[in-house]
């Protein structure tokens, strides 16, 4: 049971009053104030001198916290990178088995990290960003390991390259969408200074935060689209932060009025994105509920089944009758929803408009308010016009012309060292991963030896062979 700090402190007031009394000698036999203190509250007596050596160890003033609450967040500088550097490191391990002819090993991208971006984490940090992109260990046959990318996240990333190539090909509008944040204390890092205390002072918290939200194609920001308001208060009629029914409300009124016909609308996988109509039943469910399920959605099942039974077969077949709020909302206007994969902000050049606006406040904002913050957004989205936004759509396109190469690439490299898919191996690799920089480099070299042993021999021609197919 957990005693907040009201109980803590009564419990700690009851204890110097009964040594207060004792140290007076106003009544006998209070020399175990603990015990008393103990019997007095209804608690133990450990718990008694927990409190009692709480309060001692406080030099200046008593305070009582209940335990576990108000803990600050610690913070990760080297791990908790943002989405831009995500990106590059992303695009460099899928692009490692062409530019550096080897396969990427955690001592070879740490040493180019930190050459191309100056990333200062060890391995092990590293390591941890890497599972944070998708990224896992996998055994080779001899017992080498290898870099690769999750199945599932390779799978996605090709469905998606192959569904906006044909909307390219139909020659429909792309419109991306994102949503961001600016503190009202952005501002550059750097200001010139004669060591004195004048000039520029940058606060020291990060003030008030206006989340922006907005979208864009070749065409430039969608006009009238963008929208900002102070996050953690009712404004522009949204509530507090964005849930799906504000960011709903921001398609109906801000974005599909003002849509080119037959749009497709690129989302990435914000929960607010992936609300659900007419969500399948639960484990929880009731039983006759799973069985109404089954009849609306014409799936044969028997009536005898229980309910493990029912749900297992729920699981298999909920998928394809998944549909989204938002996807229902534009497809009623005319419009196509299509999903970012996730851990791909690269491929969203948003992103990278996010990049410039902020850099433009950065450089302006010496007010440090909210009301100026703003005025400096709307300056630089009216600033960006076809021609910018026309080249990051041509640097995203750059960046999905190296997916679908490297995804080839890659198909062909680990054909060559038979990876084991069993999850087992997985995991005991993962457990496994403290090993240093020159145990990385000996496993490629290593694994590139066997394949060169067993006659099996990959050119340059060899691997490009066939990429032009995904293009």
């Amino acid at each position: 049971m957990v005693l907040h700090r009201e109980v803590r402190k009564m419990i700690y007031d009851v204890y110097c009053f009964m040594k207060r009394e004792a140290d007076n000698n106003v009544v006998n036999n209070l020399k175990q104030c603990m015990k008393r203190t103990a019997e007095a509250t209804k608690c133990s007596e450990s718990t008694v001198r927990r409190i009692v050596k709480g309060s001692k160890d406080s030099e200046f003033l008593t305070v009582f916290r209940t335990p576990g609450k108000n803990k600050r967040k610690k913070t990760k500088p080297i791990t908790d990178i943002d989405s831009f550097d995500q990106g590059v490191i992303k695009r460099m391990i899928h692009n490692f088995h062409v530019t550096e002819k080897e396969l990427p090993t955690i001592g070879k991208l740490q040493r180019k990290l930190q050459d191309d971006i100056h990333f200062q984490g060890s391995a092990a940090s590293l390591r941890r960003v890497l599972k944070n992109l998708g990224f896992k260990w996998k055994k080779t046959e001899t017992n080498r390991k290898i870099l690769i990318e999750q199945s599932q996240i390779r799978f996605q990333r090709i469905e998606y390259l192959r569904k906006i190539k044909k909307y390219r090909e139909e020659v429909r509008p792309i419109i991306y969408t994102d949503e961001s944040y600016v503190d009202s204390s952005h501002a550059s890092h750097h200001a010139w200074t004669d060591g004195s205390t004048k000039g520029i002072k940058k606060p020291v918290s990060k003030g008030s935060r206006l989340v922006i939200v907005h979208a864009g194609g070749d065409a430039g920001f969608v006009p009238n689209a963008l929208l900002t308001f102070k996050a953690g208060t009712k404004s522009g009629d949204y509530h507090d932060n964005m849930n799906s029914e504000n960011y709903e409300r921001w398609l109906r009124t801000q974005l599909i009025p003002n849509l080119p016909p037959n749009s497709v609308v690129e989302v990435d996988n914000a929960s607010y994105h992936n609300k659900q109509l007419d969500t399948a039943p639960t484990s929880n469910s009731k039983k006759a509920d799973m069985q109404t399920w089954f009849r609306q959605k014409g799936i044969e099942f028997e009536e005898t089944m229980l309910k493990p039974e029912l749900y297992n077969l729920i699981k298999k077949c909920k998928d394809k009758f998944k549909k989204f709020n938002i996807d229902a909302i534009l497809n009623e206007a005319g419009h196509s929803v299509l999903r970012l994969p996730p851990y791909h902000p690269d491929l969203n050049p948003i992103e990278m408009a996010w990049s410039q606006i902020k850099s433009y406040v950065a450089c302006k904002n010496v007010t440090w308010n909210l009301t100026r913050i703003t005025e400096l957004i709307h300056e630089k989205v009216n600033l960006m016009g076809a021609t910018e936004w026309g080249k990051l759509c041509t640097k995203v396109k750059e960046i999905e012309a190296d997916y679908c190469k490297s995804d080839h690439v890659v198909d062909m490299m680990t054909e060559t060292f038979a990876i084991h898919i069993g999850d087992h191996d997985s995991d005991s690799d993962e457990d496994g991963s403290s090993s240093d920089d020159s145990d990385d480099d000996e496993m490629a070299t290593s694994s590139t030896n066997t394949a060169s042993s067993s006659g099996f021999h990959v050119t340059h021609d060899d691997l490009m062979e066939g990429v032009s197919t995904l293009l």
